[in-house]
């Protein structure tokens, strides 16, 4: 599910290379791997990984088609290919059905933080990956 949004970024983030890069490489024998390995990756670094990334943070979101997907069961498989849930999934179904101030709307409350901490400390991580990168 996430492959054709990080490959739409990748195409549009390897467009910014200036052209004239990409020419003079060409113009000295490179091929066009050499010229993908040795000026758009370097020049693009960055972009690259923040594409993925944002990649990987969007699959997090991907509720309800993760949903259809996993099973939508409340057993623990013995298989690792067995009918599941995800927190997300679990969320999304229960939510409308929990009336309000019960202990179910708290838990669905705090199934939601749990995500958020889990989705912070994803881009935290990944932020810290590229903050060397940023700098040189």
């Amino acid at each position: 599910m996430i492959i054709p949004f990080i490959a739409a970024t990748m195409r549009d983030v390897f467009d910014t290379v200036p052209q004239v890069y990409k020419e003079s490489a060409y113009g000295v024998g490179c091929t066009r791997w050499e010229v993908m390995r040795s000026i758009v990756l370097p020049y693009t670094r960055t972009s690259v990984v923040g594409g993925i990334m944002l990649g990987l943070g969007r699959a997090l979101g991907e509720t309800m088609a993760v949903t259809f997907v996993i099973g939508n069961s409340d057993r623990i498989a013995t298989s690792l290919f067995g009918a599941g849930n995800t927190i997300a999934s679990i969320v999304a179904l229960e939510f409308p059905e929990s009336p309000a101030g019960s202990l179910k709307l708290s838990s669905l409350l705090a199934l939601g933080f749990i995500l958020f901490v889990i989705s912070f400390i994803v881009l935290t991580i990944s932020r810290m990956m590229l903050k060397p990168r940023l700098k040189g």
